[in-house]
């Protein structure tokens, strides 16, 4: 019996080559309706990703990954202090990605303009003392200025925030103030913020500075008052139990307070932003799959008469199959990687307009080409089929 005709695979590449580019409009168009799909794809599930990204950040920014942990109190309603080590425990956990340390703040302080404003006026603003960079785990922004670090901890200044800045009339960095009878220099005016409301009328000031300007009081102030922790997204519930029992190891009442409906919308919002994603990329891709198909039915219809040649120079209907299935194929990735490109460019330009982060999953651009080429060999199995089932009569008749 003789051998069944094989195709080598460069052959194969070659003859799919050739009837890819043998008109070049027809390849455009074949080519286009894959592209138009990848690039749909692409671009919305950029646009949708960075809107997406805009939109958690908000959240975030008010509080949707913020938890406070406070002392607890004991069955007599006494208060439980937290363990000196409670920070560097809680920031050993893989969900923590900032810890923020502030402590207990001397009793009865005062703060004021100058020393004009008569004792008896109080303007309701609070004093926190803050170990450096505990600002940043709440996610603070400035107005003007800097937060304090290790750099100034143990200098006379403060930080205000947003509302106590307002009524003590302070607009900028570099002003004074009066705390407790003492002048403390302005270094930072921070924005609103809504994840923490209770810094918005206090003044901040270094915990190194506050032991060393309260001796009397250093044993007080040196006790944790309340430890911010910024988390990764995830259930509230099961955060806020993992960071109670590593803030007292012994199992002691520790308070640990989140927002759990912002969590929650938080989780359902990404959850929900995704699978749109995913959506736009299957309906997309399914249009360009359908071009391809469609394509094929129109080419395999023109070059009836080469497939009757090759079928009559002993081409089998499975050589005939595989020339048109590589076609098509080549086709896909020829669209896809201009889809890609397109895509690319185009999420990228909204993001940059509407001020957003560009978000983009470089990681899934390689499947998305590889799905686009399995769609187009998909696409192209029927009409391949169809002209592998031409006898070279049939074929060579229409010519």
């Amino acid at each position: 019996m003789p051998k069944p005709l094989r195709t080598r695979i460069a052959d194969l590449l070659h003859s799919a080559w050739i009837g890819a580019t043998g008109r070049v409009s027809r390849t455009v168009l074949a080519s286009l309706g894959i592209a138009l799909g990848v690039a749909a794809y692409v671009a919305l599930s950029g646009i949708a990703a960075s809107n997406q990204a805009a939109l958690l950040d908000r959240l975030d920014a008010l509080g949707a990954n913020l938890q406070v942990v406070t002392p607890g109190q004991d069955a007599a309603r006494q208060t439980i202090p937290l363990p000196d080590y409670a920070p560097e425990t809680i920031a050993r956990q893989s969900d923590v990605e900032q810890v923020g340390v502030f402590t207990t703040p001397p009793e009865k302080i005062q703060i004021f303009k100058n020393q004009l404003v008569p004792a008896s006026n109080g303007n309701a603003l609070a004093l926190n003392i803050t170990a450096p960079g505990a600002l940043d785990a709440i996610g603070a922004a400035y107005a003007h200025g800097h937060g304090i670090d290790r750099n100034n901890e143990h200098l006379p200044v403060a930080v205000l925030g947003s509302e106590a800045a307002w009524r003590l009339g302070v607009t900028d960095v570099g002003d004074r103030v009066l705390i407790d009878n003492e002048w403390y220099g302005v270094i930072g005016i921070l924005d609103p913020l809504p994840q923490a409301a209770t810094f918005n009328t206090s003044a901040i000031i270094g915990r190194a500075w506050a032991i060393a300007h309260y001796p009397d009081q250093a044993a007080s102030i040196a006790k944790i008052n309340a430890i911010y922790v910024r988390t990764t997204s995830g259930d509230a519930e099961t955060l806020r139990r993992t960071i109670a029992h590593a803030a007292n190891l012994t199992g002691g009442n520790v308070s640990v307070t989140a927002s759990a409906d912002l969590s929650k919308a938080r989780n359902a919002t990404n959850d929900s932003l995704t699978t749109l994603g995913l959506m736009i990329g299957v309906i997309a891709l399914a249009v360009g799959g359908m071009s391809i198909a469609n394509m094929m039915i129109v080419t395999i219809m023109e070059r009836r008469g080469e497939i009757g040649l090759r079928r009559a120079l002993g081409a089998t209907p499975g050589n005939i199959r595989m020339q048109f299935v590589t076609e098509a194929a080549m086709l896909s990735a020829l669209g896809g990687l201009a889809g890609i490109l397109i895509g690319t460019g185009t999420a990228g330009g909204v993001a940059f307009a509407a001020g957003q982060p560009f978000v983009l999953d470089w990681v899934g651009l390689p499947l998305a080409w590889g799905v686009a080429v399995t769609v187009g060999i998909l696409a192209g199995l029927y009409p391949a089929s169809r002209a592998a089932r031409l006898t070279p009569t049939e074929a060579l008749r229409s010519e």
